[in-house]
């Protein structure tokens, strides 16, 4: 099957990659990384002959920042002094990427910028418009929006209007949300289904999925005339849909046993200081990516569906308003 990419707006500066396949041959990967010194890692690794066609199209800035580099225990923030030195940080963190992007990608390859709204952000509408305002600023193409409840949905249709291209974060969104599989139940598989319509119809152009059962990443991800892209994180494999990676957990064990994490690391955090460079971001993000490609990562996780609601659930049109 031959892939069509919707051309991008006339005069629009944004990277051919914000406008996904409308009918994809394969996955599109996107990979978080946080400074330039990463950017020139991953950027090596595509450089290798095997990988020079892999369909990376975004590079994201996260919040994850605080917890894998800064070694903070979550995404959240106390009280709004927190709130404004992380979104500072972000931002200064946006710009670096995207100067190290600018300069190690040519400009037909090159992924496009995305911006996590970190906690705090989201407070209100305006704050999501400024938020997403100096990331732009910063170099970003587009942000993202962890989606909770109501509040974040008015933040995704504050941003998504004023022009910036927004992805809404679903599932299990760290900044506030329980740790745990999202949508494991039919009748929650059905209301996140409802949730993605809804960010949908608020001006969302794309999704990030977080530890959601595989049936809904299945679902979701299937191409449909109304529906959005996506990129899966921690919800198993799903054949039209597109994975993120994190290029630290690529390199660095995590602190506790971790099944669903790349195993490709090879660094205790211990050891970040004196090995943690470009040459080994390298080694470690090609093995990752030919992992994904060969279909052999991510693993499937554990679901509490049985396997007719399993099918049930990842047959269903997520998409219909009905």
């Amino acid at each position: 099957m031959s892939a069509e990419v919707t051309a991008p707006a006339p005069g629009s500066t944004l990277s051919p990659y914000l406008w996904r396949y409308d009918a994809p041959a394969q996955i599109g990967l996107k990979v978080n990384v946080y400074r330039g010194f990463e950017v020139r890692g991953l950027a090596q690794a595509l450089r290798t002959p095997d990988l020079a066609a892999s369909p990376v199209e975004c590079l994201m800035v996260g919040d994850s920042y605080f917890m894998t580099h800064l070694g903070r225990p979550s995404t959240a923030m106390d009280g709004r002094g927190e709130q404004e030195w992380a979104l500072h940080t972000l931002t200064g963190l946006v710009g670096e990427v995207r100067e190290a992007m600018d300069a190690e990608f040519p400009a037909d390859r090159r992924p496009f910028l995305l911006a996590d709204l970190p906690d705090g952000a989201t407070r209100d509408s305006g704050a999501a418009r400024e938020a997403a305002d100096r990331f732009v600023a910063a170099g970003a193409d587009a942000v993202k929006i962890e989606v909770a409840g109501a509040r974040e949905l008015d933040c995704v249709a504050a941003v998504a209007s004023s022009g910036v291209p927004t992805l809404a974060h679903l599932g299990y969104t760290p900044q506030r949300g329980v740790l745990g599989r999202h949508g494991d139940a039919v009748d929650e598989a059905f209301a996140l289904f409802a949730q993605a319509r809804r960010v949908r119809d608020a001006g969302a152009c794309g999704l990030i999925i977080e530890m959601v059962s595989e049936a809904v990443n299945q679902a979701l991800s299937t191409p449909h005339p109304e529906g959005l892209p996506l990129y899966s994180v921690f919800s198993g494999r799903a054949r039209w849909g597109g994975q993120s990676l994190n290029l630290w957990d690529a390199v660095v064990r995590p602190s506790r046993g971790a099944k669903y994490f790349p195993p490709t690391s090879v660094l205790d955090a211990a050891e970040v200081p004196a090995c943690y460079g470009p040459e080994l971001i390298a080694d470690r993000m090609r093995e990752l990516i030919r992992l994904t490609l060969a279909g052999w990562f991510p693993l499937t996780p554990r679901t509490a569906l049985s396997p007719r609601e399993f099918g049930q659930v990842a047959d269903a049109d997520p998409w219909s308003t009905s």
